[in-house]
């Protein structure tokens, strides 16, 4: 800091103090420490939140594309006539089944 010429040092806990006394910056701190979600900022809490349904929507409509072609490529119809539900044919693999399967029953849009 410099008064009248001279640079006068002072630490930085005593600018800290100075600065919590003023009292814009005290009602900054404080809604700060008040916009929390489970002790993460708010910030951080919605990127991952938005980040999760992405993921979400976007496996689930890969899966179902993925689902439509194979049935197509197969031959097999995608629903049954009666109680839409979804029909994956038995050459499929396990493992292939159940991610799709996971994706689709995740996502609320699918």
């Amino acid at each position: 800091m410099i008064e009248s010429g001279v640079i006068l040092s002072i630490s930085f806990v005593e600018a800290k103090e100075r600065l919590s006394e003023i009292p814009v910056v005290r009602k900054m701190n404080l809604w700060r420490r008040t916009f929390r979600v489970f002790g993460l900022p708010i910030q951080f809490v919605t990127v991952m939140a938005v980040s999760a349904a992405s993921v979400i929507y976007l496996g689930a409509w890969a899966a179902d594309s993925k689902i439509e072609s194979r049935a197509e490529a197969f031959g097999a119809p995608t629903v049954q006539n009666a109680g839409d539900i979804a029909v994956s044919p038995p050459e499929l693999s396990a493992d292939a089944v159940a991610w799709e399967g996971a994706f689709l029953w995740v996502c609320p849009l699918h």
